[in-house]
């Protein structure tokens, strides 16, 4: 047999179970699903119920969404300080049209969705185009954002909104809805993993490449029927939230923008020799975060009913602690999306948990801090042993 016809069939040195998911981010679920165990002991089991859980979700729907957003932007070697006055802002217009203007509720969405995206073009263009560091634009940002919004309400809540407003946080799909789309996604998962596995079967066993994948998926599912089926089904703001997560996942994981923004987190000199647009994909990142501001903008209205002038206060820290937690190196290149979500599910569950145990907001701070402090560590020491 000639050298020509052997196919090297080595398997990949480390093996990533969801794309670009490694077992370093499997370490981080154990870790975290440890933690949650805690959590349910402490509570005498009151944490981990269908209720509290779904509760749970709810409640960290905004963050899940804007620290999507932040690992786009730390990926690009970008920042992102001006967050949480964003979404005030939003919440603001959102807030004004709807109840001082009376506009309806899809002009209020649009209105409030474009006020973002114009937030985010601002933002944008500074870097961009005008080559300012992203921490002085965006720090510069959240001083006029937030005082913008104060000036138009005179620090003054707006509210309250309407019902039809409120379902968008506060309401769920139906059992049977939710149980429909629950079997459709789980279903669609299926199919491209196995259509994936059969591309692969060349390269790598038909064990790695579809049923190690495929058992999360039925675990998942399993979960999923668990937590929605057994209370009231899938929050609204689950819905909207997970929608916006999945398409920002396709994007960075399968399109040539997102492939682009991590050759420019990776080395932005070598990007630009590359041919690779970096002033145009820099703009469009901070686009898509206007976007998002805009969709968690109306979710805080929703949430709260109202724009209130305290909404959307640290939401940025939380949103960077978040990405970092679940895997993004600050010093941009590395990241992904699912990573960023596991770390706001487990500072939303540390608020909630501590809540549930009455305990001080100043102890949960401090929590918080220890256990970002703790990720980074960790993630610093994966980095030195390789």
């Amino acid at each position: 047999m000639s050298n020509a016809m052997i196919v090297n069939k080595e398997k990949p040195k480390e093996f990533k179970l969801f794309g670009k998911l490694s077992w370093k981010h499997i370490a981080i679920i154990i870790a975290i699903a440890l933690i949650m165990g805690v959590f349910n002991h402490l509570t005498n089991g009151v944490f981990l119920s269908q209720r509290n859980v779904s509760l749970l979700l709810r409640q960290s729907a905004i963050l899940g969404i804007v620290s999507s957003g932040m690992v786009l932007l730390i990926i690009a070697r970008q920042i992102d300080l001006s967050a949480g006055a964003a979404v005030y802002l939003v919440s603001v217009v959102a807030g004004q049209l709807s109840v001082t203007y009376q506009l309806g509720l899809v002009p209020t969405i649009i209105c409030a969705v474009l006020a973002g995206l114009l937030m985010g073009a601002f933002q944008g263009m500074m870097v961009a185009k005008f080559n300012i560091p992203a921490f002085i634009v965006t720090l510069a940002g959240m001083l006029i954002f937030r005082g913008i919004g104060y000036v138009w309400t005179n620090a003054a809540t707006v509210g309250p909104v309407s019902s039809q407003f409120i379902y968008l946080s506060e309401g769920y799909i139906s059992i049977i809805a939710s149980f429909i789309i629950i079997f459709l996604i789980a279903s669609i998962a299926l199919f491209l993993t196995f259509r994936n596995a059969m591309k692969l079967k060349q390269w790598i066993s038909f064990k790695q490449g579809f049923w190690l994948k495929a058992l999360p998926i039925f675990f998942l599912t399993i979960l999923a029927f668990w937590i929605f089926l057994g209370y009231q089904g899938i929050p609204m703001a689950v819905v909207i939230v997970g929608v916006g997560v999945i398409i920002m996942n396709l994007v960075m994981a399968k399109s040539k923008f997102g492939r682009n923004i991590y050759v420019i987190g990776g080395n932005p000199d070598a990007a630009k020799l590359s041919g690779v647009k970096v002033t145009k994909h820099l703009f469009t990142a901070f686009l898509v975060m206007g976007l998002i501001y805009g969709i968690a903008g109306v979710l805080m209205t929703a949430r709260l009913g109202s724009a209130a002038p305290t909404a959307g206060q640290l939401l940025e820290l939380d949103a960077i602690a978040a990405a970092v937690i679940g895997g993004t190196s600050l010093s941009g290149g590395i990241g992904v999306i699912p990573g960023a979500l596991i770390g706001a599910l487990l500072l939303s569950a540390i608020d909630n948990c501590m809540s549930l145990l009455n305990v001080s907001s100043f102890l949960q701070m401090v929590v918080k801090g220890v256990i970002l402090l703790a990720a980074v560590w960790f993630d610093i020491s994966i980095r030195k042993k390789k």
